[in-house]
């Protein structure tokens, strides 16, 4: 019964985490490098 109610509850979360990230512009858990500064030249804007 223990068990049960802790795989409800990190579903639960799990559920609402994928909810937010789905709905959000950038992901929380992917990492995002820095653009090297060559790159600044190839910029629409300054």
């Amino acid at each position: 019964m223990l068990k049960k109610n802790k795989a409800e509850k990190i579903v639960k979360v799990l559920d609402t985490v994928l909810k937010l990230e789905a709905n959000s512009a950038s992901c929380v858990f992917a990492y995002e490098p820095k653009a090297p500064k060559e790159l600044e030249r190839f910029k629409k804007t300054k």
